[in-house]
């Protein structure tokens, strides 16, 4: 999820690191993604009755690890080779929530608009 006036700059210029941290770092410094529709619309702003916004996207996730706040980037699965994982997730059994790192990683394919009168 994420708010109407963010949308046409997430459409047109595609999502931003930069930004990261505006709603915490569990995962890392990356920007999160969720399978989960009611997860996202707690980033959706909160005024009861307000247009609401939220992109479906598509993410590669790639090998994940479990992702903490101090996260720049995901941690190494091979030190030696400097082989990263692609993806922190908030657990690796049964993931929810995905962090990925670089920006290439997830494309918007469609602006979702809804009204919801309770968050």
């Amino acid at each position: 999820g994420t708010t109407p006036d963010c949308i046409h700059n997430i459409v047109v210029s595609g999502f931003n690191r930069a930004y990261s941290g505006r709603h915490g770092t569990k995962l890392g410094h990356g920007t999160y993604f969720s399978a989960n529709a009611a997860y996202s619309l707690r980033f959706c702003g909160r005024r009861p009755g307000a247009r609401r916004v939220m992109l479906l996207s598509k993410v590669l996730v790639g090998v994940c690890a479990k992702g903490s706040p101090e996260m720049v980037e995901p941690p190494f699965k091979d030190q030696e080779q400097m082989a990263r994982y692609d993806t922190t997730v908030d657990d690796t059994l049964a993931p929810s929530t995905f962090c990925v790192f670089r920006d290439y990683q997830a494309m918007p394919q469609y602006v979702v608009e809804f009204m919801a009168t309770d968050v």
